[in-house]
């Protein structure tokens, strides 16, 4: 293992309480107040397609903000998410690393209602936080249920509790813990206290869009970063009134139509605050959509390894840096934010650890990367290694029903692998293994490499953050992947 041994975990604890003190009574805590890099917006749709934003090809669903991001900025058009499922998707983004590697490889609830983001690993937040950004985290968090957390108040979720954002480098949280309940009701959160028990999901993006605002103008002395998590387009699907039967595509339509309105709030306020030229936004999505939505012409969606569950929109504008209207093919995924971000805000990567993503700073520049094309990438659907791909190969790899995860993953049974050539197949159709045998064993010797280091279903890697909370029963298993009541699974297991 990579990461830090127990007592360098604890000390690094003890350092962010202490700094989180300081900068309470001092304002600034431990910041290099003297910060001069670009301000960042991360936006993060939930279940957003592919296909779903018009810069994609969608023609039914009009979202010009986002286009215009496209349009003033860079398209990446071969992007994807690290997992077809949001939890773990969330965790690699924040970090840099594989869901296994930072120690979340499942959606969070049910039987894994105890895991959550580690204290050891660190975040995005706290590496800019730590050269004098303010930090904040608005929406949906979805990275951990503390034990004592109260489903239907939302009470017990505080700065002194695990997993909570304020132990991750953010300044402000302001948003859900994760999911709405199945009729839309979702308390509303700052920080560490309720401050809108009926809160509902039509309405939720207007209160994110206006926090988030009010973050970005709260103070002109600091860069700041924003993370901006939506929970549209996720189940359930319900229109906010302002936006109902405004969309050809219905309800699902109406929801992204709404993202986009959010998207162009942020946009404006920048342009009429001056921001806009110091500011870097970046807009991308957790995962594939669910039935409602586009994957444009890729296989599958969430929840499965097909390109469709885990290729995704990503967007980004600088305008004094990016060139606008470019459009890139580079193979580049979730976790390559991080080093991103660190490179343009002078902050440096953590030395304890495996980073897995890259800097693209130069391709955003127009400098270009070597090494992308042939980039070797791994498809988990929780502790499954499902895919390997490298650069234009992609092999879908051997599987049986014990080893799948409790969502629908596509392919349940698999006796032999699957080959496909995505610059020439996007849509995985046409199966190459018996024409490519040489390429076959070369992934295949690529996978078993990522599971002895990432681990699989039957071992642990290397490098596999130890999963300390989570239920290791098969029976238990078993039982979640035929629940789909996120708040119950697994607490009243059936005897057998």
């Amino acid at each position: 293992m990579q990461s830090s041994p127990d007592n360098v975990a604890l000390t690094r604890r003890e350092f962010i309480l202490l700094t989180t003190f300081a900068a309470a009574i001092h304002g600034t805590g431990c910041r290099n107040t003297n910060a001069k890099g670009p301000n960042i917006v991360l936006i993060f749709a939930d279940d957003l397609g592919y296909g779903d934003l018009g810069c994609y090809g969608s023609e039914t669903i009009r979202t010009p903000y986002l286009d215009r991001i496209a349009a003033e900025g860079i398209r990446f058009t071969d992007y994807r998410s690290l997992c077809s499922v949001c939890s773990p998707s969330r965790a690699a983004l924040l970090t840099g690393r594989y869901p296994s590697r930072c120690g979340v490889p499942f959606a969070v609830g049910g039987v894994y209602s105890d895991l959550g983001l580690q204290e050891s690993e660190v975040t995005v937040a706290e590496l800019v936080r730590a050269q004098g950004y303010r930090t904040a985290c608005v929406g949906k968090w979805h990275l951990g249920i503390p034990r004592d957390f109260d489903f239907k108040t939302h009470e017990g979720f505080t700065a002194r509790s695990e997993f909570h954002p304020a132990r991750q480098g953010f300044d402000l949280f302001y948003g859900m813990v994760g999911n709405s309940s199945p009729d839309g009701s979702t308390p509303l959160l700052e920080n560490d206290e309720v401050v809108d028990p009926d809160a509902h999901l039509t309405t939720i993006t207007e209160h994110f869009t206006q926090r988030a605002v009010e973050f970005m103008l709260a103070d002109r002395r600091h860069p700041f970063l924003l993370y901006l998590s939506h929970t549209r387009a996720h189940a359930p699907w319900m229109p906010n009134p302002r936006f109902a039967g405004h969309s050809p595509a219905g309800v699902y339509g109406d929801m992204v139509e709404e993202i986009d309105w959010s998207a162009g709030r942020i946009l404006d306020v920048l342009d009429e605050s001056g921001l806009a030229a110091e500011t870097l936004v970046i807009f991308t999505s957790d995962n594939g959509p669910g039935p409602n939505g586009s994957t444009g012409p890729f296989r599958g969606g969430k929840g499965s390894t097909f390109e469709g569950g885990m290729r995704v929109p990503c967007i980004m504008r600088w305008p004094v840096r990016i060139e606008a209207g470019t459009v890139s093919g580079a193979m580049v995924n979730a976790m390559d934010l991080l080093p991103t971000i660190t490179s343009i805000t002078g902050a440096a990567l953590p030395a304890d650890r495996k980073v897995d993503g890259r800097d693209l700073s130069p391709l955003l520049f127009g400098e270009g990367i070597q090494g992308m094309d042939n980039r070797v990438f791994y498809y988990y659907n929780g502790v499954n290694l499902q895919a390997v791909r490298e650069g234009r190969w992609k092999l879908h790899l051997p599987r049986s029903p014990q080893m799948l995860v409790w969502w629908e993953s596509g392919l349940r049974e698999l006796e032999q692998p699957l080959l496909y050539d995505l610059q020439a197949d996007p849509g995985e159709t046409q199966d190459l293994a018996s024409a490519h045998p040489e390429i076959v064993a070369r992934l295949m010797a690529e996978a078993a490499r990522a599971r002895a280091e990432l681990g699989s279903w039957d071992k642990t890697g290397t490098d596999q953050l130890p999963i300390v909370h989570l239920m290791d029963d098969r029976r238990s298993l078993r039982h979640l992947r035929s629940q789909q009541d996120h708040q119950a699974m697994g607490r009243n297991l059936p005897k057998e």
